[in-house]
């Protein structure tokens, strides 16, 4: 990238709006005002958010996942099935969809997407090579969402802080564990 080699380098930090794009417009603003290169993914069908997962020649270090979510999985709406051939249940793409799809090689992937936060989501990510899988099992205030980003984002980019620490600070932000952010590493092989 670019930017890589500029005099003061910048980050890369790829944002896939889902459906309302107003959050992901949001977070590029606040993403670019720390100094990151911010690429806007606007995907039109959930078969077009697999290509967007599917990145083997150049991943990005960061990727958003900027949507909803409920207790079915990311919710991209009703699709006429000339459209799709996903089988999506009730309007979301279950965890399921993502399995053997996603080729994202040490990024950091942060869905601000409710329910996404399962070991069936963070699975999919971790087999497809993310470093780091970033999401919340609830329904996380989405007022608050942006501003958590904002502080994670600040503490990864600005304060060069590592990946566990940048996560401790922002959440200090969640004094009564309401957006539960969690982490999702891969698993080292025991010896």
């Amino acid at each position: 990238m670019v930017d890589h080699k500029f005099f003061f380098p910048r980050a890369a930090v790829s944002i896939i709006a889902i459906g309302d794009t107003g959050e992901a417009l949001l977070l590029r603003a606040v993403l670019e005002s720390l100094g990151a290169s911010v690429r806007l993914h606007l995907p039109g069908t959930p078969e077009d958010i697999l290509v967007c997962l599917k990145q083997p020649d150049n991943p990005p270090p960061y990727l958003i996942i900027s949507g909803h979510g409920d207790e079915n999985g990311l919710v991209v709406g009703e699709f006429d099935p000339e459209v799709t051939r996903m089988k999506l249940l009730d309007g979301s793409m279950p965890a399921e969809a993502f399995l053997g799809t996603v080729d994202l090689r040490d990024t950091v992937v942060f869905s601000t997407a409710c329910c996404t936060g399962s070991g069936a989501f963070a699975k999919a990510f971790i087999e497809g090579g993310a470093k780091a899988y970033v999401a919340s099992s609830g329904y996380p205030d989405g007022a608050a969402t942006p501003l958590f980003v904002h502080l994670f984002f600040y503490e990864l980019l600005v304060r060069k802080s590592p990946l566990e620490e940048a996560l401790r600070l922002a959440s200090l932000l969640d004094s009564d564990d309401e957006l539960a952010f969690e982490l999702f590493k891969p698993q080292t092989p025991e010896p």
